[in-house]
């Protein structure tokens, strides 16, 4: 498939549609059930306008069953005498995760999203520079769709008279 295929393909053309989301008021306990009951690895995290506010993974809640690792004695006090340590900071937002009761607690935010009309190739690279396995498809902050990686694969598996 060569290069200006993929430039006529767009995030809509592509996207699923049919998406399930949670509410930040979902309980981890529930967004766990829904992962095992759907065979989905994350959800985004949905406001009651239906905008996407993050989105949580089984990454996320992997950082509830693993308790983060404290940081020195030294660290504290550097951080305490002089200024803000990345050390500290991530370990309290790692302590707020493994305490985390709701899906606004553990979610990662904001969640990668792109435009219904970027190409199929700025979605990929969206994916592989930000390392995710999924962007949502967003305008104005509305949640529209989701592309995974499947996509990707399912497009190099079809006849390019079909892609073009």
């Amino acid at each position: 498939m060569d290069a200006n295929a993929n430039e006529k393909i767009l995030a809509k053309d592509v996207m699923k549609t049919e998406i399930i989301s949670v509410s930040p008021e979902t309980t981890v306990k529930e967004v766990a059930r829904l992962m095992i009951e759907n065979k989905i690895s994350a959800f985004p995290v949905v406001n009651k306008y239906n905008e996407i506010v993050g989105v949580i993974s089984e990454n996320d809640l992997i950082s509830k069953i693993v308790k983060p690792h404290e940081p020195g004695l030294m660290t504290y006090l550097f951080h305490a005498a002089l200024a803000s340590s990345n050390e500290v900071l991530e370990y309290r937002k790692a302590m707020a995760r493994w305490n985390a009761q709701t899906a606004e607690d553990a979610m990662t935010s904001p969640a990668i999203c792109v435009s219904p009309d970027d190409t199929i190739e700025k979605v990929g690279k969206v994916m592989l520079d930000d390392k995710v396995k999924r962007v949502f498809v967003a305008e104005e902050g509305h949640l529209l769709g989701v592309i995974s990686r499947s996509v990707f694969v399912e497009l190099l598996s079809l006849d390019r008279k079909t892609v073009v």
